[in-house]
């Protein structure tokens, strides 16, 4: 099913932009109102491309994640929680899942804000939103957006010291290999360009390459995660994830290899591409 979504304001500026939530096409038309403050246009914009997701602004509560705080209770909880779902996946799922759930937000406003709306964003000036093994939600503070520009080395720089910050916390509840958690950062930044790359003003290859050399470089993970072209017959040239590190879904019951999993070699991830290629494969 394909939903188109257009929101009108006064005073505005378009931009196309295509995501996917729970199976469904989306195509926005994202309308920046030029009166609003930038923590709501943040806001409104990832409500946009999330639209089963709750994401408001206002104050940080004491049920929320938050970086700066000691989180040991919630995580334990999230850690306990993703055991009791999947008892049968072991500790590397749990501690990889776990990791994966805490930075996929981060990394989604950080670079909705930089290369969308022209800000720089401390992710510190956020909550979380956590129910069992599930961390999706968010609650936006004035603090989190900085400066009228945006400088891609600095918002790089800020998230990778959340992120640090978040692996510190999350190891105090679950062993979490650290190259495979810089691996599957990587990852995630890699493979959040690829899903806004509609939104972005120059979206062609060469443009998503150098963002993301920068924003790897920017947060210390240079290697770490990659591109790789290849040819959708009677499509052209596209691009997915060149992956270095496994996210360990495959350990589930009910798990397997992802498309662009590094277990399998390049040439057999570049035929699954081919065959069940979709407009969000890539970034699998």
């Amino acid at each position: 099913m394909r939903i188109i979504v257009i929101f009108f304001f006064y005073n505005y500026s378009v931009s196309p932009a295509y995501s996917t939530c729970g199976g469904t096409s989306v195509t926005a038309c994202i309308i920046q109102p030029a009166l609003v403050r930038p923590v709501q246009q943040l806001a409104q914009l990832g409500i946009s491309l999330l639209p089963g997701v709750k994401i408001e602004t206002g104050r940080l509560d004491k049920n929320m994640l938050v970086v700066t705080r000691d989180e040991t209770v919630l995580l334990g909880e999230l850690v306990a929680a993703l055991k009791q779902q999947h008892p049968e996946a072991g500790r590397h799922y749990w501690g990889a899942r776990a990791w994966g759930v805490l930075i996929w937000q981060p990394v989604l406003l950080s670079i909705l804000a930089t290369e969308v709306l022209q800000r720089s964003l401390n992710p510190e000036h956020m909550g979380q939103h956590c129910q069992g093994a599930v961390v999706a939600g968010m609650t936006l503070t004035e603090g989190l957006m900085e400066g009228n520009q945006s400088d891609r080395w600095q918002s790089a720089c800020r998230l990778r010291q959340t992120c640090e910050r978040w692996l510190e916390q999350l190891g105090r509840q679950i062993k979490v290999n650290p190259v495979l958690a810089k691996r599957l950062l990587a990852d995630r930044i890699l493979s959040t360009l690829l899903h806004v790359r509609p939104l972005l003003g120059e979206s062609h290859e060469a443009a998503i390459r150098e963002r993301a050399s920068e924003w790897l470089e920017g947060a210390n993970l240079s290697g770490a995660s990659g591109l790789m072209s290849f040819a959708i017959p009677e499509q052209g040239i596209e691009m997915a994830l060149d992956r270095k590190g496994c996210c360990q879904h495959y350990r589930r019951d009910d798990g397997s290899v992802c498309k662009t999993c590094p277990r399998q070699s390049k040439h057999i991830r570049i035929k699954r591409l081919q065959e069940e290629w979709s407009q969000d494969a890539g970034a699998e």
